[in-house]
Formats: structure tokens, sequence, C-alpha cells
């Protein structure tokens, strides 16, 4: 398939997901949720006012009280054809964030390809936790947390394909090892441990359920006053909540966030093997 063709076939999907987030938007402001435009959608929204050409998703955060409130809120308000997917309404989903998709469409990531789930075109919706960087609690919580999420991805998915032996040899029995532990049983204590701080002011938020490495730790840290400091910014000719410290933000995720990538590096990240749309 030409360049241009990936490129028509993206855009199809991406109009999909921006009727997502439009149907997202609208239950939060319903009901008073929070939330803003994140990584690379925001990014987006501010060099593009859209998607970022190649862009094959989009990522919004919220606080975990309103994330823990949108989950309850979309069991009886959320338009028929729309599917919130989390961990509890569609047990064989293990991460630790949620998918809003859109019933009909097949988004299938290779990843996951092999997963009895809901495979809709989807948006990301990741919930922020109370950090508390330079700390040694914090230090010890993400070398647990960072543990905890590889035990669960091995369970589920195994290890990277392009994995040495030695590691696809230690998945295997990992595997075997935790057929006995239930999978509900997991997510639990993962989300205990993500959630751990969340009763103390620290000041800080993070991102944390798709990763702890210290670099991801650093890029996603964000201070609580820019979560909660927002303004509306022009997203594909709407408008959605940003934080109004975008520019500190999107410096610390990319740097010079303003200046293109090179051209090799323009290329969706999801791994879509198969793709369809309503």
């Amino acid at each position: 398939m030409g360049d241009h063709r990936v490129l028509d076939v993206l855009r199809k999907a991406q109009l999909v997901q921006l009727d997502i987030l439009l149907e997202f938007d609208r239950i939060c402001k319903e009901n008073g949720l929070r939330y803003q435009l994140f990584a690379g959608t925001l990014l987006g929204a501010v060099r593009h006012k859209g998607f970022i050409p190649w862009d094959d998703d989009i990522d919004v955060v919220m606080a975990r009280e309103d994330y823990d409130r949108l989950k309850e809120i979309c069991k009886a308000h959320l338009k028929e054809g729309y599917f919130l997917q989390h961990y509890d309404s569609d047990p064989n989903f293990f991460r630790q964030f949620s998918r809003l998709r859109k019933d009909n469409t097949v988004y299938l990531q290779h990843t996951y390809r092999n997963l009895d789930i809901h495979h809709g075109i989807f948006i990301d919706v990741f919930p922020l936790d109370n950090v508390m960087p330079g700390s040694v609690l914090e230090a010890v919580r993400c070398k647990i947390l960072s543990a905890l999420l590889t035990v669960n991805r091995v369970k589920n998915v195994g290890v990277a394909p392009n994995a040495n032996m030695l590691k696809k040899g230690l998945a295997k029995v990992l595997r075997v090892l935790l057929c006995i532990v239930p999978q509900r049983f997991i997510n639990r204590v993962i989300t205990k441990v993500i959630t751990m701080f969340n009763q103390r002011e620290t000041g800080f938020l993070n991102h944390l359920t798709d990763g702890v490495s210290r670099e991801r730790f650093r890029r996603y840290l964000m201070r609580r006053d820019s979560f909660y400091s927002v303004v509306e910014w022009e997203f594909e000719g709407r408008r959605f909540p940003i934080s109004q410290h975008f520019h500190e933000l999107l410096t610390n995720m990319y740097g010079d966030y303003l200046t293109l990538p090179p051209e090799d590096e323009r290329r969706p990240h999801h791994g879509i093997v198969e793709l369809l749309v309503e």
C-alpha cells in the first residue's frame, strides 16, 4: 500500500477517533469531569491544530477521582455504539488505563491480536496519580510497579518479538506459573500500588499506568496546578481543554516540540494490523 493510501486510511480512522472524543467530551462536560488532551494529541493541537498527520490515536488524561467517576457514569450515560473498556468491563483487557471504543469498527493491534477483547477504534483515557518525585518511597514504588507491570504483560501477551532467547524462555516459564494467579487479583494489586500516594498532598501528578521507567517518569511528571489550569484550544476545528502550561509540559515530553521529526520517523506507532471503519 502506497504512502498516500496509508495516510488516507489513517485519516478515516482519525475522524472516527474525533467522533469518539466528542462523545467523551460530552460525557465529561455533562457530569463535571475534568480532563485534558495529552501527549501526542496535545502536541498535535499546539503544533498542527489537530492530529499530527501520522498519529494513529488520541490520548486524554484525567485525575484519578474523575477517572473512577467516569467508569461509573459510562455504565448508564454513554450513548449507544460506544464502549468504555477497562479491566472490569472487559476482563481480558489487562491494562491499567481505559479505552473508549466505537462499536462496529476494528482497530486491531498486533500486540493484542490474540486477546478476546473489544477491538474497535479507540481513544486512550489515562488516569493521573499522585507521585513523590525525588523520594526514596517513590523510587521503591516505581521498582515494584515496574516489576508488576512486566509480569502482567508477560502473563497476557508474552515478551516483544525481538526479545532474546533467554527472555523468551523465562517468559514461557513465568506464564505457566502465573496461570494459577487470577487476573482480577493482579489488576487490583497493580492499581493499589499506582494509587498508594493519592491520599497525600504531594503537589505532583504522573501517568503511571503505561510504564514507569526513569525516563517515562521524568517526561510525564507534572505539577498538580498545571493540570487544573486549563484553556480551550483548537483541535480539528473543535475546542477541547489543554493545560495552560502546555509549553512546559510539551518541552518536558518532547524537547523542541515545534520542530518536525525526520521524515523516516513520521509513522504510526500502534502496530495496527487490521482496520475497519463503520
